[in-house]
């Protein structure tokens, strides 16, 4: 036998009986640009094309564990769509609502509001094997060819494209009867983004995520005299004001304490402020990269922001609570009971949120739709409740305290003054983001490779390698490094011809 991967065939041999893969053969449509005319079926051939690889696996592999779950269709359930087998529909055999994702922060919150109006329906977690949501943009590709149980999966603004773009990894919310048009009262960016690049709806999302800067309001007062939140944001009003207030507390407090717990904070930030896009002609643009550069790097010598503290790092979630940060650059999820601002600023009460220095947004997650999903009943009643439900929105807001993506829900919330955060000393955060959430756009700007290009940069940052070159305002050495820790993340042909020498092609599937 000629193959590709011999993983793939144990894994057939291990997973599948030789009686199953012999009577699936014949029936499925031919894939792949390799197609060879043979007039004899080889074992495990799935797509026809002569050989028996991790293709074939895969989706071998997907019905083997459809079988084991009481499926009883056989193979030519699947079709063949732009050279992809695919479920033809989504139907209801399965017996329990199945959700991947890398963490249940989230949905722990919804899955205890959800089952108190659906009590009988049956919800597992299961987690994709990555600890973050970045690590998730890649194990994702693996988990969804496992052929593991799954009808809905969580994804992240910065890579959602690449799986909604796949019709081998996700299916259109029409199958659960879900339309656009149920969403005249979202957030318009949720849609853009939830929206592949046919134009098909593939992900729904039920937040909104415009983010304030959170700040200690027992420090406000000691280092800046501040009482309330109005003269907090009179302080730090645009980024000249927030500098110079970084400055004023790094030095009354012997450089012990910064204005916000990292510079990745700042760059979430920022970056929602770039208009430009970062690809341009099909080619990286370094100036998003190059304006923030220019901004950070006084922070960074004068040491009002410490450059060895990273985002998701343990210093950064244990700063609020130790009384080394002034505060964080928090979107909406961070609010949310049980998340970022309980687990990293403690229960006293003693922090506030402004709106900061600019409006910005920072990630949201979308619910989208397995093609191997079997819960067909139950995945729409989930989606449906948390993103074109009024009653169900509203009760998930109030009891959870996420920004739900419905305007009509968020606006009758803060009229009525519902709404009370008790890390917040009672503040409503939904009062002081709201207008932000209004202004988010992303003016077509969004791509796939928008997280890496992100992530990139704060690597670059962080990397004890250019530490002198900060020090002698060196940005052009900074873009250079910028470009080095992407070019392992994008595809080569992306890069400024004259940007580095000979980037790594990759894959960027």
């Amino acid at each position: 036998m000629k193959l590709k991967k011999l993983s793939a065939v144990l894994a057939l041999i291990m997973g599948l009986s030789a009686g199953m893969i012999s009577s699936v053969t014949a029936t499925v449509p031919v894939h792949a640009e390799e197609t060879q005319d043979t007039t004899e079926k080889l074992f495990g051939d799935i797509d026809g094309n002569g050989v028996v690889d991790a293709y074939d696996a895969s989706w071998l592999l997907r019905y083997a564990a459809a079988v084991g779950a009481g499926f009883t269709r056989p193979l030519e359930y699947f079709i063949e769509i732009d050279g992809q087998m695919i479920p033809e529909e989504i139907t209801d055999d399965g017996d329990m609502l199945t959700i991947v994702s890398w963490n249940d922060n989230d949905l722990k919150n919804m899955i205890e509001v959800f089952n108190e109006d659906y009590p009988d329906v049956p919800i597992q977690y299961v987690n994709c094997g990555a600890d973050s949501g970045d690590g998730a943009s890649v194990k994702y590709q693996t988990f969804l060819n496992s052929g593991e149980d799954i009808d809905l999966f969580i994804a992240e603004s910065g890579w959602i494209l690449k799986y909604i773009n796949n019709d081998a990894y996700s299916a259109p919310l029409s199958k659960l009867d879900i339309t656009e048009e149920d969403y005249a009262d979202a957030y318009n960016y949720t849609i853009e983004i939830g929206t592949d690049s046919k134009g098909v709806l593939k992900g729904a999302s039920w937040q909104a995520a415009p983010g304030g800067y959170c700040y200690n309001a027992d420090l406000a007062k000691e280092y800046f005299g501040i009482n309330t939140p109005e003269k907090m944001q009179e302080k730090i009003s645009d980024w000249d004001k927030f500098a110079a207030a970084a400055e004023e507390l790094a030095t009354a407090s012997n450089f012990n304490i910064t204005i916000c717990a990292s510079l990745d904070d700042m760059w979430q930030c920022y970056a929602t402020s770039i208009n430009a896009p970062w690809l341009i002609d099909g080619k990286i643009n370094t100036e998003p990269a190059r304006e923030f550069t220019k901004m950070i790097l006084p922070y960074i010598q004068n040491g009002s922001i410490d450059v060895t503290v990273s985002q998701w790092d343990k210093d950064w979630m244990t700063l609020g609570k130790k009384g080394g940060t002034m505060g964080y650059f928090f979107s909406t999820w961070c609010l949310t009971k049980g998340n970022q601002l309980e687990q990293y600023c403690g229960t006293d009460g003693n922090w506030r949120i402004v709106k900061g220095p600019q409006e910005y947004f920072w990630g949201g997650s979308w619910l989208c739709l397995s093609p191997n999903c079997d819960n067909k009943t139950y995945a729409s009643d989930f989606v449906k409740y948390f993103t074109t439900d009024h009653d169900g929105m509203k009760k998930y807001a109030l009891q959870s305290g996420d920004f739900v993506n419905n305007k009509t829900v968020m606006e009758e919330i803060v009229s009525e003054g519902s709404n009370s955060n008790a890390l917040l000393g009672g503040q409503d955060q939904f009062a002081v983001l709201k207008d932000a959430a209004e202004n988010i756009k992303l003016n077509e700007t969004i791509t796939q490779y928008d997280e890496d290009l992100k992530l990139s940069l704060r690597y670059a940052l962080h990397a004890e390698s250019i530490y002198s070159a900060i020090l002698d305002n060196d940005v052009d050495a900074v873009i250079t490094q910028f470009l080095q820790e992407a070019k392992d993340k994008v595809p080569a042909k992306l890069f400024p011809d004259d940007a580095i020498d000979t980037p790594v092609e990759t894959d960027p599937a």
